[in-house]
């Protein structure tokens, strides 16, 4: 599935990781309690370690709320659901 990759600080200083299919405005997300929990999921979502480290870095200095996006990319379906990613909107066609 082609996806944009949206994370966020959350209140409690964990880390919110959003999954949207291309071209629909709304996806599956999941909160993290460590940053070093999405680290691993953004991982497995088959973005380089040096992007992961830079947007995280960059997220940890930003307020909670603000959306940092990653390139679009093709995930596999088995992928998206084997980190719990799965929502109707990814069935939409």
């Amino acid at each position: 599935m082609r996806a944009d990759i949206f994370i966020n600080k959350t209140e409690g200083g964990g880390v919110e990781i959003l999954v949207v299919q291309h071209g629909l405005s709304s996806g599956a997300a999941h909160k993290y309690r460590a940053f070093g929990e999405a680290e691993g999921v953004l991982l497995a979502l088959g973005f380089h370690a040096e992007l992961v480290d830079r947007q995280l870095r960059a997220l940890s200095d930003t307020p909670p709320s603000v959306l940092l996006r990653f390139p679009e990319a093709e995930i596999a379906d088995v992928i998206l659901r084997s980190l719990g990613f799965t929502a109707a909107a990814f069935h939409a066609a």
